[in-house]
């Protein structure tokens, strides 16, 4: 037999320099991540209890691969890629099952179960900002209660003169190009500033006079800094380092600056609630602001902010997308447009009631919204801990993340006709009602741009209400051609929660006005 020494085993003869001592500690940990890495990424594959839903290996076994395409700007068109391929509910990541059915929006969002939370991605900070998209459903109730008298129909009738004053400012900043030696306009730009000097209006009482000057407001160009932040907040807990990181100074102070300009602007309004000349938004956010249940200033700033983004840029978007639809195909501008001008014989007759009797231009618009919603992924939601939960006819188990995929759903083939092709007259009442219609048999309540359930958006109707509006004065007033080089605006462009959204050229010639 072999006999060692014993002093052989003895630790206090190892001895290593501090040098050693770190890469030992650095080796030891490193090995550890590895181990629980390739444990995690089986477990996910082969043990988790979604492992019965199909999905892509590569983003149920690492996560971050997804998080990785969303920061390209790439992970909404891949999950409509995979709904293509593997069916109604795919699952894009470990704990996480993307849906398209009409059935899913009501099993997720609507009122037949407690309502599931909203998932909120840990240490992304968004936690902090008490505002009706984020907050807890106690807290959502209340600050949905304090706004809800701003946006009911009459008091939407009352602010239709403003609304009017800045999109008659529109067609005339569009008619001194239509007059010029170079007749295009970057729509995307101008819809912008439009909705933007509205909605600061309607907010605060005072425009943001994008298009008194002409020039886009500082809050406007911080839209495009928060597009570029969304992706980065998916990292668990490094979040903030990856803004440090990955985000230019330039972005970073964009959106520092926006934070305090809203919250001066809030603050102001405050100020002057005793003698501010009309009501607005924040009129009767202030009632409620002195209630023991009420709003605080610091979330009147923060709802104040989300108001006019969330207003303002979905709107813009929506009209963006239905203008480039509209001059890409020619038979349907060609329609709505003629509808429109045989509707009024004069620009002042066009008004929020009479735009409701284009049925052909109302298709357009919600033809346009399928095609290209303002917010194109999932609005996630989480299953509730405790008994699983019935979504779409599939026993979920809990702590699940859920959501109905926006721009999959309603590129489904399994949802529509001919799914990718611009087809206005799929929402006509002919085509609801006739069975021989191509369109018949469209699953059209799986639409649902401003969600479903008690957090729908708040401000649908004014959206409608300005879109219509916008869009009847533009078609009454000018002709539209889309700029060659345009045609594929509208194809793959990256999306961060919003669209990237760049700028859509269309040359106006003013109507030919019959004698």
């Amino acid at each position: 037999m072999l006999h060692l020494p014993a002093k052989l085993f003895h630790i206090e003869d190892f001895h290593l320099t501090p040098w050693q001592a770190l890469v030992a500690s650095v080796t030891v940990i490193v090995g550890l991540k590895v181990v629980t890495t390739v444990y995690q990424a089986l477990y996910n594959v082969l043990f988790h209890p979604l492992r019965r839903f199909p999905g892509p290996v590569t983003w149920i076994a690492a996560p971050w691969l997804k998080n990785l395409s969303q920061i390209r700007g790439r992970a909404d068109h891949e999950i409509v890629a995979l709904h293509e391929k593997l069916g109604p509910v795919v699952r894009v990541g470990p704990d996480t099952l993307s849906f398209t059915s009409g059935l899913a929006w009501k099993d997720i969002y609507g009122t037949g179960h407690a309502e599931l939370p909203k998932h909120i991605y840990k240490g992304s900070g968004m936690e902090e900002r008490p505002n009706i998209i984020t907050a807890h459903p106690r807290d959502h109730h209340r600050f949905r209660k304090a706004m809800m008298p701003a946006i009911t129909s009459e008091a939407i009738s009352r602010e239709e003169p403003l609304i009017m004053g800045y999109v008659d400012m529109l067609v005339q900043h569009l008619r001194n190009i239509a007059q010029s030696s170079d007749p295009v306009a970057n729509v995307a730009k101008w819809y912008t500033m439009t909705t933007f000097d509205v909605f600061g209006d309607l907010c605060y009482g005072e425009s943001f006079n994008g298009l008194a000057s002409g020039e886009q407001h500082p809050w406007i160009k911080s839209m495009s800094s928060m597009k570029l932040l969304v992706p980065l907040l998916v990292f668990p807990y490094i979040s903030w380092l990856l803004v440090l990181l990955l985000l230019p100074a330039a972005e970073r102070n964009s959106l520092r600056d926006h934070q305090k300009r809203s919250y001066s602007l809030t603050m102001k309004r405050i100020a002057e609630k005793d003698t501010h000349p009309r009501n607005d938004f924040m009129t009767f956010m202030l009632r409620n602001r002195s209630d023991d249940h009420g709003v605080t200033d610091h979330e009147l700033a923060s709802n104040s902010d989300i108001i006019i983004s969330a207003g303002s840029e979905t709107t813009s978007t929506a009209l963006t997308g239905i203008t480039y639809f509209l001059t890409s195909n020619q038979d349907a501008l060609a329609r709505c447009t003629r509808e429109v001008r045989e509707a009024f014989s004069s620009d002042d007759e066009i008004s929020f009631s009479g735009t409701l009797d284009l049925p052909y231009m109302l298709a357009c618009i919600e033809e346009g919204l399928r095609m290209y919603p303002p917010v194109p992924t999932s609005l996630i939601r989480r299953t509730l801990p405790g008994r699983p939960m019935l979504i779409d006819g599939h026993l979920i188990p809990e702590n699940t993340v859920v959501g109905v995929h926006h721009l999959a759903t309603y590129k489904s083939k399994r949802n529509f006709h001919d799914p990718k092709s611009y087809r206005p007259e799929r929402w006509l009442p002919e085509a609801r009602e006739d069975p021989e219609s191509l369109f018949y048999d469209d699953n059209r309540d799986c639409v649902r741009p401003f969600s479903y359930g008690p957090r729908n958006c708040i401000g649908r109707n004014l959206a409608y209400h300005e879109m219509r509006l916008i869009l009847a004065k533009v078609l009454w007033h000018f002709d539209l051609k889309l700029k060659p080089g345009y045609e594929n605006w509208g194809v793959n462009q990256r999306t961060y929660q919003l669209w990237e959204k760049p700028e859509l050229m269309v040359q106006f010639k003013e109507r030919e006005m019959k004698v």
